[in-house]
């Protein structure tokens, strides 16, 4: 469980960094359908299974989150370095 929300959460990191948020609704609809069959060969309960699609959703989007902001973040930082204010030292 720990390796795939782990999984889980850095797929949402290269999403978060190259798409905009409409691709994390589909990409749930995906996870969900694909933890059916896994909850079923685990033979897991019905309430487990939701229970580890639910973290599973969380650890997506958690991620999502923190590679859009590093998107951000590095987009910040570029555009410091490429309009910096040149600085007048001649007084």
């Amino acid at each position: 469980m720990t390796a795939f929300l782990i999984f889980s959460f850095l797929v949402g990191a290269v999403l978060g960094q190259r798409f905009r948020v409409l691709v994390v609704l589909p990409l749930t609809f995906v996870l969900m359908l694909a933890a059916i069959p896994v909850g079923l060969m685990l033979d897991l309960t019905v309430v487990e299974s939701l229970k580890d699609v639910v973290f599973a959703v969380i650890a997506l989007q958690g991620g999502y989150l923190f590679g859009s902001g590093a998107r951000f973040g590095l987009a910040a930082a570029r555009a410091g370095r490429v309009f910096a204010r040149p600085v007048n030292t001649a007084r």
